[in-house]
């Protein structure tokens, strides 16, 4: 099953790395992974998208949109969750796949009262960040966060508020992918390390033309869900942010 990295959750469940756990008043449980929490920073609209190979395109798999969605950006992970997704465009996928987590996540079918949509992507898995920044009143501040999952390219994407300045959150998710990466027990091979100081070195990717997204690319990632075993057992301070959007937590 590919991961989700939306989906409906409930007070209680077992504390998992793949997946976030949720309070009883509906808000994320932090860890000590977490570190420096950034946000609540606002969405408006979330879409997971997978890679159809039979057609060579993205397709989408599951959204939700005229919501208000609740991101964090930590030492650790982009973290979200939502307690009114059956409110506006509702929580819809194309199949179970998408709209079930591990144990107990429940299909996602009018009000779940006590329950909340929430999900995060840890750093070790990000294939790839990329950002559009919002052209005049017709677009939007848009992140979309690429990453597989049993063998399948796909991304999430978030319609953020227009005061977020979405070029430099997405060059500090960049600057704390890499410090996670640099952090984490799995040793890197000279060649990623290379790539890695590359990428901080390149400072924030230029401003995309409008209709495009810029990207920050990272040399390896491993698959959504996985790599506990190589969590740091510290992370290193976190980089100053910029995005104006953000509050600490």
């Amino acid at each position: 099953m590919v991961y989700n990295p939306l989906a409906i959750t409930e007070p209680g469940e077992p504390e998992s790395f793949a997946y976030p756990s949720i309070s009883r008043n509906l808000s994320l449980i932090w860890e000590d992974l977490d570190g420096d929490i950034i946000g609540p920073i606002h969405a408006s609209a979330a879409e997971v998208h997978i890679y159809d190979p039979a057609s060579g395109r993205f397709r989408k798999a599951a959204g939700v949109d005229e919501v208000r969605i609740d991101c964090y950006v930590t030492d650790s992970r982009f973290a979200m969750v939502c307690s009114n997704y059956d409110k506006g465009g509702g929580w819809v996928g194309g199949g179970a796949a998408l709209l079930l987590n591990a144990g107990s996540k429940l299909l996602a079918a009018g009000r779940s009262r006590g329950k909340a949509l929430a999900g995060h992507l840890r750093y070790p898995w990000l294939d790839s960040i990329l950002f559009q920044p919002r052209y005049g009143v017709l677009t939007a501040e848009t992140l979309r966060l690429a990453f597989n999952s049993e063998g399948s390219a796909m991304y999430l994407q978030l319609t953020l508020d227009k005061s977020t300045d979405t070029a430099a959150l997405a060059h500090d998710l960049m600057k704390r992918t890499v410090a996670y990466r640099k952090a984490d027990t799995h040793p890197l091979d000279e060649e990623e390390m290379d790539a890695l100081n590359a990428l901080l070195q390149a400072g924030p990717a230029p401003l995309p033309e409008k209709g495009t997204m810029a990207a920050y690319k990272l040399p390896s990632s491993w698959p959504a869900g996985a790599a506990a075993q190589y969590a740091p057992p510290t992370l290193p301070p976190a980089p100053p942010t910029t995005h104006g959007a953000a509050g600490t937590h």
